[in-house]
């Protein structure tokens, strides 16, 4: 087979790991196929360099707008001359008139479930809406990241007549390495705090449900005053202001917000937390829970979408929606060490069931169905 893979968003954090380890794992094993590379124009040398050169991968350079004019236009010419049996577009956006064999991977309908979110139109809402639809509707074989998203498509009012395949994506391999003192130490160092910390580390998009996890944190500080709350990111425009909640009630000095914590320290960042709390109310999959537990984090997370699929009987789980709950779960973990011990034993063993290169080896076999 020969099989392009759209990787405009190789970059990107979410989408862009699940690229970059897939093809990444496809550059290990070829599996006898040949691969062609959508990246953004200019681009190409880069990631031809990062990821090697072989024979059976090649680099093209693409338009690299979402959401736009140009995808619906430039990349669909583009896509259109491509000599290959199959596209693998990594996200929904398929140019509307594209009609060529395609596989779509979705990873949530996150936008379905919390419309609107970030200021958005309602005609880019309907927008939004028509692009999905359309990429399902004409793949010849779907990809979801986990049941749960494969049970919320079959709910949408529109039909996918593909079949829905579930493949689990994996934690990447610098969570399984252990851990060096010196990373523990610059984690420390970047914090400014040797404080006991809980932790959350993802988007500040508002189904994440940060200001409830913040009026937790201060529930369960007038237990443990000595505990502070990490959360890393940064504000997005049009989603939830954590910097002026914090403020409000002068939180200041508890709350550490470090930005952007480098790759490579995220994995002490998890060992060195109380516990890895994750109250999001909707999740396509979640990843960030399986690093924490593949690091050896306690993880509190919510008992809704996906998340209780994923992690199985390893998380303290809490209903999202409620402050108290997640404040119970805090407080638990702080102070229950026995249940801590065992949360960390379990989550490391749940999290090595989630591989990349069982997730590749289940991708080449939804290739070869859609071509059948």
């Amino acid at each position: 087979m020969k099989i392009a893979i759209d990787a405009r968003a190789y970059y990107w954090t979410g989408i862009g790991r699940y690229i970059r380890n897939i093809v990444s794992e496809f550059h290990k094993n070829s599996f006898g196929h040949t691969f062609t590379l959508l990246v953004p124009e200019g681009k190409e040398e880069e990631i031809k360099k990062e990821l090697g050169d072989d024979s059976f991968f090649s680099y093209i350079g693409v338009e690299p707008s979402y959401y736009s004019l140009k995808e619906q236009t430039r990349f669909l010419l583009q896509l259109n001359k491509l000599d290959v049996d199959l596209v693998h577009f990594t996200h929904f956006n398929v140019p509307y008139l594209y009609r060529r064999p395609y596989v779509v991977t979705i990873h949530d309908i996150t936008r379905f479930i919390f419309p609107g979110q970030k200021r958005q139109s309602i005609l880019q809402q309907v927008g939004y809406e028509l692009v999905f639809a359309n990429a399902v509707a004409h793949a010849r074989q779907v990809i979801a990241v986990s049941n749960a998203t494969k049970q919320d498509m079959q709910q949408l009012p529109f039909s996918c007549v593909a079949p829905i395949t579930t493949i689990y994506e994996g934690v990447d391999a610098e969570f399984m390495k252990p851990i060096s003192v010196a990373s523990r130490q610059k984690v420390r160092l970047l914090l400014g705090t040797d404080r006991p910390f809980f932790l959350f580390v993802g988007v500040w998009m508002n189904h994440k449900n940060l200001i409830r996890l913040l009026a937790a944190f201060q529930e369960v500080q007038k237990h443990v005053p000595e505990v502070a709350l990490v959360i890393t990111g940064k504000p997005i425009p049009g989603y939830s202001n954590l910097f002026a909640y914090v403020q409000k009630d002068s939180l200041q000095r508890d709350v550490f917000f470090p930005g952007f914590v480098p790759h490579e320290l995220l994995p002490a960042l998890y060992a060195e937390s109380t516990a890895f709390v994750f109250p999001s109310l909707y999740e396509g999959f979640g990843l960030p829970p399986l690093e924490a537990m593949m690091c050896g984090a306690p993880v509190i997370a919510s008992n809704s979408s996906s998340i209780p699929e994923l992690l199985g009987n390893s998380a303290e789980y809490v209903n999202p929606e409620s402050v108290e709950d997640i404040a119970r779960a805090m407080l638990k973990i702080q102070q229950d060490k026995e249940h801590s011990q065992r949360l960390k034993i379990c989550g490391k063993q749940q999290a090595q069931q989630y591989l990349w290169t069982k997730a590749a080896e289940e991708h080449i076999t939804v290739y070869k169905r859609a071509l059948e």
